[in-house]
């Protein structure tokens, strides 16, 4: 599927271009609000973002551009020497604030990272080379698509437009003899500008493809009535090559690993930290997979945001048993739009901890099933537990009374996990 990304908008301007570490500090946090838990223990060092789990970010160098430009490089397992399979993309600080090219950047190149980190689908598309979006003999991971631009309604239009051209899919001819990584290429579509003076560009490797771009500027993509500018990023994977993401980094806020009903890890719980993992929200899943694929516009392992069906935020359901263990259920809170913004405004300006929002239960869980689907729960974000990091937020209470006694009644083993209970 292909996602249309929305980026919050930011009280706070830079009057000049940042430091490196600086503006990978803002890259690092959203990573963090994208993929929560997967900056833990990553250090700033240098001009590189080095996390313990082998990947780093790193700004380079300009290659070209003026003052608000930004070129950096992901390297996905930094242990392959001597030569480490990188990537690299660039952004502009438009209007000269830093944040919003860091998220443009996250939101696309970073969000190709973490998906070949994770491989799940949770941050960009993966596609084969005979999906109808797909690049002949090549595996495709594909961002969503950032615009930004003077009109939001225009904004939207551009992405939707860029999405429905299926770029890489229909210039693939004109590029793909000059892919020469043996790991992964990287790939940025860039389509923007002012009414008659609009840019269409590919860039391959981190440099302009004359051909492609010439070949995109032949779909005739449709003006904006106004300055706008839309973008994407892709992973270009040849169908042969051994999985690059095989380097034990993985995302998640929890240390302790969580099973959900597809689990296909073998169904053994962690005996003295059990835990389930829901993949969707309820009213999301009973969607047709077809009208699911183009309903969702944001998918991550955070956050969904899917058309006429709502805003949902993945939290955690802790349920204490009789034995002193707590059984946690990642579950999917339904939020209003107002509450969701809040949520990622809190998250860019540092303000989350402690708040409280209010929401719907989106998941049957455990032997209570459907009698909690729905009930209304309290979501507290917990203290950071260190600089840069944001925890999950947790469901600490609900005016549902089977729920509330689920939260705060010590409940049998047996009763809540049955057989998988590996320490019975």
């Amino acid at each position: 599927m292909s996602w249309i990304r929305r980026r919050g908008r930011k009280a706070e301007q830079a009057g000049n271009r940042l430091p490196d570490l600086e503006f990978l500090a803002l890259v690092k946090a959203g990573l963090e609000a994208l993929a929560p838990g997967v900056t833990e223990g990553a250090e700033l060092k240098g001009n590189s973002l080095l996390s313990p789990h082998g990947w780093a970010v790193a700004v380079t160098p300009p290659q070209h551009g003026g003052g608000h430009h930004y070129d950096l490089v992901a390297l996905p397992d930094v242990s392959l020497q001597p030569d480490v399979p990188c990537f690299t993309d660039c952004v502009v600080a438009v209007g000269a604030d830093a944040r919003d090219a860091a998220d443009t950047w996250v939101q696309t190149a970073g969000a190709c990272l973490l998906e070949l980190l994770d491989q799940h689908g949770r941050f960009a598309a993966q596609e084969g080379p005979e999906h109808e979006r797909g690049v002949t003999d090549w595996h495709s991971i594909t961002s969503g698509a950032v615009a930004f631009g003077l009109d939001p309604t225009e904004n939207r239009r551009m992405q939707a437009a860029l999405l429905e051209a299926n770029v890489l899919h229909r210039v693939a001819d004109t590029f793909t003899a000059d892919l020469e990584s043996p790991f992964f290429n990287g790939v940025k579509v860039f389509y923007g500008g002012r009414p008659g003076s609009m840019e269409a560009e590919i860039r391959v490797n981190g440099t302009r493809h004359e051909a492609a771009s010439a070949a995109m500027a032949a779909l005739n993509l449709p003006e904006p009535t106004t300055f706008t500018a839309v973008r994407y990023y892709a992973l270009l994977l040849p169908t042969s090559a051994e999985d690059p993401a095989r380097s034990g980094a993985t995302t998640g806020p929890d240390p302790h690993h969580a099973h959900g009903a597809q689990c296909c890890c073998g169904g053994a719980l962690d005996p003295e930290h059990p835990g389930f993992d829901l993949a969707l929200p309820h009213l999301v899943a009973e969607l047709p997979e077809e009208e699911r694929a183009k309903s969702v516009r944001v998918a991550t392992k955070a956050m969904m945001v899917v058309d006429g069906v709502g805003n949902f935020l993945k939290a955690r359901l802790p349920i204490p048993l009789q034995d002193g263990r707590t059984v946690v259920y990642l579950v999917w809170i339904h939020l209003q739009a107002e509450v969701i913004e809040e949520f990622v405004t809190r998250v860019h300006d540092g303000t989350l901890p402690g708040r409280r929002f209010e929401g719907l239960l989106c998941n049957a869980v455990g032997p209570w099933g459907e009698e909690v689907l729905r009930a209304p729960v309290v979501l507290e974000s917990p203290p950071a537990k260190e600089e840069g990091r944001i925890s999950r937020c947790e469901v600490v209470d609900s005016t549902h009374p089977l729920l509330a006694a689920v939260l705060n009644d010590r409940w049998p083993a047996e009763f809540v996990l049955g057989e998988r209970d590996r320490r019975s």
